[in-house]
């Protein structure tokens, strides 16, 4: 009686045992398959100083980068509404000499009203040629509307990126540049390569622009005013592999389970966790 009632408490022992692994296993396995961490990396210029061919170079330079903006600040992801609320961590310091100011003060701007004229999008790159890309181009026009003639301002801006329809998140803060009256000399261009975590699908982007030195925003512009903006058909590099069809073969999906160690571990453990106890209840 007493090897039976054994016997039945080792079984519902193994029972619950393997419960307990499998739930674990299961939770490893879970852990190891949450979408990876977004990266991006973003190239911001004059529009002026660029060609196709540079382009073509920086998005090369952009995909083969090791440190990504989220990495040094260029991109917090955070949303609008929170870095709105925490404008004053926005002031940055000009990067215009004492002298150069000196010499055009009468004409820099510090209570003038700012505008972006309008915006462009440019989309490269699209390796598995299902019509995303991993790599777009966002340039703007900022003015200072003013009945001065030649007032100059350094200014920079916040790009903000929307998937469909959700949330706005900052993806990129701009170096400061200069701009100056209504001439469009001094479009500013941004070249973004968005290396992972960035889902295929149909993004909007926004532009805060900031003067130095002050935390409010002067001027923005949006999908919800410029269709060029709209609707950008983008995916990160991860989900833009080319598909392999040199030989016309069929394509093949491939599932696998990330950190195969882990998983290896818990189940050489649920072994030897039943060999054991099996011995244990044939000598009873």
């Amino acid at each position: 009686m007493i090897k039976m009632m054994t016997k039945v408490i080792i079984k519902k022992f193994i029972n619950k045992s393997v419960i307990g692994i499998l739930l674990l296993t299961s939770l490893i396995v879970s852990s190891n398959s949450i979408a990876k961490e977004q990266g991006s990396v973003s190239f911001g210029v004059l529009t002026k100083n660029l060609t196709s061919e540079l382009r073509q170079t920086i998005a090369k330079e952009n995909k083969a980068a090791t440190i990504v903006d989220q990495n040094i600040g260029k991109a917090t992801g955070q949303t609008r509404t929170e870095i709105l609320k925490n404008n004053i961590k926005l002031i940055k310091p000009s990067k215009i000499t004492p002298l150069a100011r000196n010499i055009g003060y009468s004409n820099y701007s510090n209570f003038a009203d700012f505008t972006i004229y309008g915006a462009t999008t440019l989309l490269q790159n699209d390796y598995d040629g299902d019509g995303f890309h991993q790599t777009f181009s966002v340039s703007f026009d900022a003015d200072i509307a003013s009945y001065t003639e030649g007032q100059w301002s350094d200014v920079y801006a916040l790009l903000y990126i929307s998937k469909n329809g959700g949330p706005w998140t900052h993806y990129y803060t701009t170096d400061t540049f200069i701009i100056e009256g209504d001439t469009n000399l001094d479009e500013y261009e941004v070249i973004t390569t968005f290396l992972s975590g960035y889902y295929t699908d149909y993004y909007d982007i926004l532009i805060d622009l900031y003067q130095v030195g002050n935390s409010d925003t002067v001027a923005s512009l949006s999908s919800d005013e410029s269709n060029a903006l709209y609707a950008l058909s983008l995916e990160s590099a991860d989900y833009d592999e080319p598909y392999n069809d040199v030989y016309n073969e069929p394509y093949i999906e491939v599932i696998e389970i990330s950190h195969g160690g882990s998983f290896s571990i818990v189940l050489l453990l649920l072994f030897l966790l039943t060999y054991s106890l099996r011995i244990a209840t044939d000598k009873k």
